[in-house]
């Protein structure tokens, strides 16, 4: 079996790795919200958390009200404990609600690989970023593979175009502002229909037919299309991706595939405004 991995023959995708090192503040706090979170913590004073983590008094103080302050412990002034806060509750409910759209998003995968494409579902995971949550590869002896976890920037490839083009012009002109300040933005690729300008012109076209598509923008004989699916006050919340080789696109029926992939994130868009 011979698998492509994207991750390889990509060109001017950001990849990250990740830094080891641990931010020892933050890692103090994360253990609190999690001792906090135990049967026999629910509700325990300053010595007994310093002790439990074997975190210096003074910084777990600090940690402590900085968390206090935002909502996510909350402090007994007589009995001088602390529990854990509202807005944990909040961020619990809205995890929830991501992780149920995406699963049933993702539901809806192992019915297009029968196209013998790969399928993917992105998430914008930062400001300037998508990731990859979840993929379906057909079961070929040649196949592309991406990573889930993986990210990259938002105007970059078929579903990066498709993101941009359904974000509102405040956010994509903000989106704009970071990559040109971070030297990210369309850079290292193959052709030069991917400047800037040329993604701009490509926008209102995007929006009309509702599908993004790139062919060879960033890696050698790879093309995209990509759709958006919407949450209930139409924002753009996830898109729908296939990869496959430009090669075999004068084998396809180009048009059927475009139709099925946007029915599809219509049928997606539906399944998720039932969730709410």
């Amino acid at each position: 079996m011979v698998i492509i991995d994207l991750r390889y023959i990509k060109m001017g995708w950001v990849s990250y790795v990740t830094d080891r090192s641990l931010v020892p503040a933050l890692d103090s706090s994360i253990g609190i919200l999690e001792l906090l979170a135990k049967e026999g913590f629910k509700s325990a004073n300053l010595t007994e958390i310093s002790t439990a983590l074997s975190i210096n008094k003074s910084t777990c103080l600090r940690i402590l009200r900085t968390l206090e302050s935002n909502g996510f412990v909350t402090l007994d002034e007589d009995l001088k404990v602390y529990s854990l806060g509202a807005s944990l509750i909040s961020l619990g409910n809205h995890a929830r609600e991501v992780n149920d759209y995406i699963e049933v998003a993702s539901s809806y995968l192992k019915r297009l690989i029968k196209t013998g494409f790969t399928f993917v579902l992105v998430k914008r995971v930062r400001k300037t970023n998508l990731m990859y949550m979840a993929k379906e590869e057909p079961p070929l002896k040649v196949r592309l593979t991406v990573s889930t976890g993986e990210a990259f920037s938002i105007p970059h490839g078929a579903l990066g175009k498709c993101f941009y083009a359904f974000l509102s012009d405040e956010e994509a002109d903000s989106i704009n502002k970071s990559l040109l300040a971070n030297n990210q933005l369309l850079t290292n690729t193959v052709s030069p229909e991917t400047s800037l300008e040329c993604l701009k012109e490509q926008v209102p076209k995007i929006r009309e037919e509702g599908i993004a598509e790139s062919h060879e923008e960033y890696s050698l004989d790879i093309s995209a299309y990509a759709v958006p699916i919407f949450d209930n006050c139409g924002n753009i919340i996830l898109a729908l991706g296939s990869y496959m080789p430009k090669s075999s696109l004068g084998q396809i029926d180009e048009d059927e595939l475009k139709s099925v992939m946007k029915s599809t994130a219509k049928e997606i868009t539906e399944a998720i405004s039932m969730l709410v």
